[in-house]
C-alpha cells in the first residue's frame, strides 16, 4: 500500500475537521493508497514544516485566505511559492478565493491547480495525489530522492576521482568548467540507467530548452510538422559570433492518417484489422529504411518522418519566423532518439549498393 503524507495549510478549524473526516472515509475505501494528514494552520507554520529537512511530504492543499479575514488575506500564495522554489511535489489551492491567486504561481499542470472550495471534488485531487505518486515521480525528485543519492554516489565514486582534470584546466572559464561537469555528471546518471520497457514520452522534451534553433527541433509550419536535421556543429557560434549554418535542413514529418488512410476509421470503430495492424508494427519498428516513426505525446500526434521529404530554408528565415510566432518550435527529440535517427538517416544517404548479377547466368557458371 502506498501512504502518502500530504500537508494541508488551512486555517479554520472546522475545515481541518472535515478534511480529517473525508480522508478517513477515504482510506477506508482504498486499499491500495492511504492518507496521512498533517496541517499548517498558517503561513508561518506552513513554511516552517515546509522547510524542515526531516520533513518528507508527497503533496500539498493550500488555502489562499490563512488569516480568517472574510477574503481579504492571500497569504497562502508565500506557501504556494516555497513549495514551487524549494520543493517537488503535487500541490493544489482549495479555497473561497481562487481569483487571488498570484498570476506567476498560476500555472495549471498535472501537478499544480487552484479549485473554488465549493466546487472541487476531493475525491478527484486525492485520487490524482495516489496517480501521482504511483508513477515513481516523487521517489526520483522529491527530498532525498533517487536523484539525489545518484548524485552523491556520482559525486564520491565518479567526480572524486576526475575532479583534477579541471582544477589543472586553464583554458576554460569557471562557468565552461561548470558546464563541461554538469555534462560529466549526466552522462554518468544515464549510465546508471536501464533501458528497458522505454516509455514513448521520453522520445521528447517538451517544450526545447535551448533558446536558440538546434538539431532534433520539431516545428509547426503552415500546418505541416518538420525536424529539423542540421548538423549541430553548424550551430555552435565560432569565437567571432558567427556559424557554419547558412541554410536550415528540415524533414517532413507525415502523418499516419494521411500514410494510413483507413486508420480515422478503424480508430473510430474502435476495431483494427490485421492488416493494418501489421503494417502499423512495421513503422513503428522502423522497418522502411526511408521512414522513421515518432510516437505520441500528449498533444504531439504520432507521426513519420520521411527522409526523402525535404526542406531547405535560409536559417535567418526560419529564425525570424519562429520569433514572430509563425513557426512554433512545440518539442524536441531527446538525445538517445535523435542519435538514433541522424544514424539512420546518415546510413540511408550513404549506402552504396552494387549492380545486380543476372542470377540465372551465375547459376549456369557454378554448372
Amino acid at each position: 500500500m502506498n501512504e502518502l503524507r500530504i500537508l494541508i495549510v488551512e486555517d479554520d478549524r472546522s475545515k481541518r475537521n472535515d478534511y480529517s473526516r473525508f480522508i478517513k472515509a477515504y482510506n477506508l475505501d482504498n486499499e491500495e493508497c492511504n492518507i496521512v494528514e498533517e496541517f499548517g494552520i498558517d503561513k508561518i507554520e506552513a513554511i516552517e514544516k515546509l522547510q524542515d529537512p526531516k520533513n518528507k511530504y508527497d503533496g500539498a492543499i493550500v488555502d489562499l485566505d490563512l488569516k480568517g479575514s472574510g477574503g481579504t488575506d492571500s497569504s497562502g500564495n508565500e506557501v504556494v511559492k516555497e513549495i514551487k522554489e524549494n520543493l517537488r511535489f503535487p500541490t493544489f489551492v482549495i479555497t473561497g478565493t481562487p481569483h487571488h491567486i498570484s498570476k506567476e504561481l498560476n500555472v495549471p499542470s498535472t501537478i499544480f491547480g487552484v479549485f473554488e472550495r465549493d466546487e472541487v471534488d476531493l475525491d478527484n485531487i486525492f485520487n490524482r495525489f495516489c496517480s501521482i505518486k504511483e508513477t515513481g515521480i516523487l521517489n526520483l525528485l522529491n527530498r532525498n530522492g533517487k536523484i539525489e543519492e545518484l548524485i552523491q554516489n556520482i559525486f564520491w565514486n565518479h567526480i572524486s576521482t576526475s575532479l583534477d582534470n579541471w582544477i589543472v584546466d586553464r583554458r576554460r572559464s569557471p562557468a565552461e568548467k561548470e558546464d563541461s561537469l554538469l555534462r560529466y555528471t549526466i552522462l554518468h546518471m544515464l549510465e546508471y540507467l536501464d533501458e528497458s520497457k522505454v516509455h514513448p514520452s521520453e522520445f521528447y522534451i517538451t517544450r526545447p530548452v535551448k533558446d536558440n534553433l538546434s538539431t532534433g527541433d520539431l516545428v509547426l509550419l503552415d500546418e505541416i510538422r518538420y525536424v529539423i536535421l542540421t548538423p549541430a556543429c553548424d550551430f555552435m557560434p565560432r569565437p567571432n559570433g558567427s556559424r557554419n549554418v547558412r541554410i536550415a535542413f528540415l524533414l517532413r514529418i507525415i502523418e499516419l492518417n494521411d500514410h494510413f488512410p483507413n486508420l480515422d476509421e478503424s480508430i473510430k470503430n474502435g476495431e483494427i484489422s490485421n492488416n493494418l495492424k501489421e503494417n502499423l508494427k512495421k513503422i513503428i519498428s522502423n522497418n522502411k529504411p526511408y521512414f522513421h516513426f515518432i510516437p505520441k505525446h500528449k498533444t504531439i500526434n504520432p507521426g513519420i518522418i520521411d527522409f526523402q521529404n525535404k526542406l531547405s530554408i535560409p536559417i535567418e528565415e526560419i529564425e525570424q519566423k519562429i520569433k514572430r510566432d509563425n513557426i512554433d518550435r512545440f518539442a524536441t527529440i531527446s538525445m538517445p532518439f535523435l542519435k538514433d535517427l541522424i544514424e539512420r538517416y546518415s546510413s540511408y544517404y550513404s549506402r552504396q549498393g552494387s549492380p545486380d548479377f543476372d542470377g540465372e547466368e551465375i547459376i549456369d557458371s557454378l554448372f
